[in-house]
This record gives C-alpha cells, sequence and structure tokens, in this order.
C-alpha cells in the first residue's frame, strides 16, 4: 500500500516512458533488421508500380544465410499504365508461389515504413489495397475445395478492388 502511494502520482510518467521505450525498441528492432537483410528505401511514388532489382524474401534471405547461402534476387517490374498484370510462369518447384509472396511481403513491409531488401535504385508505388490469394485454403468443415476457395477469393478481391490495388492470386488455373 505504501508502495503504491509513491507510484501513483507518477503513473502517467511511467507509462509514457513506457510507450517511449517501445517506440526505440521498435526502431531498434527495424534497424536491425535492415541491417540483417541488406534492407534499404527504394524511392516511392504516388502510383501503382513495381520496378524492383535484386528483391529477396528477407525470411529466405536469412535461412539460407544461417546455412553460408545465397538465395537469387529477382526482378519486378510493372508500371501504372501498360504493364498491369504480373505473370510468373514455370515448372513445379520452380518458386512462383516464392516470387509472389516475395511481392507481397514487400509491398506489405514497404507500406508499413520497414525498409525492404532491394537495390536502392528500385522505385516502389503505393497500392491503396492489397490482396492476396495465396496457398491451399481447403476445408473439409466447409465443403469447400481448393479450387472453390480460389474462386471465392477472387469474387470478394473482384467487389472490393480498384485501380489502386494490388492482387496476387497464385494457381489461379
Amino acid at each position: 500500500t505504501d508502495f503504491s502511494i509513491i507510484v501513483r502520482p507518477q503513473v502517467p510518467a511511467i507509462l509514457q516512458s513506457y510507450e517511449f521505450l517501445a517506440e526505440i525498441d521498435f526502431i531498434r528492432a527495424k534497424a536491425h533488421f535492415s541491417i540483417q537483410t541488406n534492407a534499404t528505401k527504394p524511392s516511392l511514388e504516388d502510383k501503382q508500380i513495381l520496378d524492383w532489382t535484386m528483391a529477396i524474401h528477407p525470411l529466405l534471405q536469412l535461412s539460407l544465410a544461417k546455412h553460408n547461402k545465397k538465395g537469387c534476387s529477382s526482378r519486378y517490374r510493372t508500371n501504372s499504365k501498360i504493364k498491369r498484370i504480373l505473370i510468373i510462369s514455370g515448372p513445379n518447384a520452380g518458386g512462383k508461389s516464392v516470387c509472389l509472396k516475395t511481392v507481397g511481403l514487400l509491398q506489405y513491409m514497404l507500406q508499413c515504413g520497414m525498409p525492404v531488401p532491394m537495390h536502392e535504385r528500385s522505385h516502389a508505388g503505393l497500392f491503396g489495397s492489397i490482396f492476396i490469394d495465396i496457398g491451399d485454403e481447403q476445408s473439409i468443415e466447409d465443403d469447400l475445395s481448393t479450387y472453390s476457395s480460389h474462386l471465392t477469393n477472387m469474387k470478394t478481391m473482384m467487389k472490393s478492388c480498384n485501380e489502386r490495388s494490388l492482387i496476387l492470386i497464385d494457381e489461379f488455373g
């Protein structure tokens, strides 16, 4: 009780210090992660583009680094006027899903204000919304097949998207 009486007047200052330390810890964590992944801030533009060079999935990069391996980076390029669709094709186990996940994660990180692992001369746009359908959403309980799940997700995306949206769909067909 005596301790509570002493501390009670300091509660606002303690809470303010707590919030300040949380913010500093968050900034430090972003900086540490950026150093680990060689992340930078690309040139940001107020249009819907991807012009990324040497982009790599940060978690894959960290995982490979533990085994003294280096992943290959990718180049992604679209623009807001002509090239509005990015198609990734190739054989099974060719890394198509990793490419889509890389685009989704890096774009989301960028829009959250985080540096990303790509060349600093890359250009990135800002999207009003990001829709992602990657993975197998089959549900026995809901009697929903994988393809039915994709169709349901695509229907939702099409109803909610606009010209400022980024849509990533894996296993489209």
